[in-house]
């Protein structure tokens, strides 16, 4: 299992895990900070670009790990 990509600021911490991220998109589309897009350096596992997070933006609200149909998101408190 690859390594996570990993986003900390402040405490807050937001990981995509891109060897499960099959680049749905629904992660961005639910997010109500708009504060996911997609990362075009790191391919997941169709070979599709991944999601990045600008985590100074997020609230941890967690829907974008709650929407993900393949777990590859952990939001921590």
């Amino acid at each position: 299992i690859e390594e996570p990509k990993e986003f900390e600021d402040k405490g807050k911490i937001w990981n995509q895990f891109p060897d499960q991220c099959k680049s749905c998109g629904l992660c961005i589309e639910i997010c109500p900070q708009k504060c996911l897009a997609w990362d075009e350096g790191v391919l997941g596992h169709f070979g599709r670009p991944t999601v990045k997070c600008d985590i100074k933006n997020c609230i941890q609200c967690k829907k974008c790990e709650r929407i993900c149909p393949d777990m590859a998101i952990r939001v921590k408190d």
